[in-house]
């Protein structure tokens, strides 16, 4: 079995404050359908407040970006997002990816 392309997807906020926190309910419904397809596996606001980190499991840069099109964030122009693919190797027993050697 090959293991997956898993994507580290990092978003820049554009705008702070009010306009983002207007936006940030429908960016986390947004969110919610992309948890429940598989798509995104966790995500998070970097601890300086510039922005976020997503995990996800796509099959390409192009997949994400057509996703990523109808983010709330996105259409409104709070955020932007760089893609960084890479293959696991090892994974921890609280990750669960086929493919991917469990180390205990």
């Amino acid at each position: 079995m090959t293991a997956p392309t898993l994507w580290i997807i990092q978003s820049r906020y554009l705008k702070t404050g009010d306009e983002l926190a207007a936006v940030t309910p429908l960016h986390r419904a947004w969110l919610d359908q992309h948890y429940v397809s598989g798509l995104f596996l966790v995500s998070g606001r970097m601890l300086d407040g510039t922005g976020g980190i997503l995990l996800g499991h796509a099959d390409s840069q192009a997949q994400l970006e057509d996703v990523f099109k109808d983010d709330p964030f996105v259409v409104s122009g709070c955020s932007e997002y760089t893609y960084t693919p890479f293959t696991p190797v090892k994974r921890g027993k609280a990750v669960q990816l086929d493919g991917v050697a469990l180390v205990e």
